[in-house]
């Protein structure tokens, strides 16, 4: 669960980090000493990152996963050894 959770907020943060690394190279090429973050185009990022989010969700349901209709069969001890749980057809 972490990980789909940690997997979202990447894909959120992903286009304020592209916009904030085109700006920075933007202002070095230019020798800007003074950075305005007042024109950031902040609607447009945050559509992109709830986008991103949706089609990661997406993605996942649609490629992620087993087939339906099988049996869950529990983690358990054999011969001292932990076996973890799994689906069977």
């Amino acid at each position: 669960m972490l990980r789909v959770v940690l997997i979202n907020i990447a894909l959120f943060v992903l286009p304020f980090c592209l916009y904030a690394l085109y700006f920075y190279i933007r202002e070095r090429r230019q020798n800007a000493a003074v950075i305005e973050w007042k024109n950031m185009p902040l609607a447009v990022l945050l559509q992109t990152g709830v986008g991103l989010i949706v089609a990661g969700m997406l993605v996942t349901a649609y490629v992620g996963g087993d087939d339906a209709g099988g049996a869950y069969v529990p983690a358990r001890l054999e011969n001292g050894r932990l076996v973890p749980g799994e689906v069977t057809q």
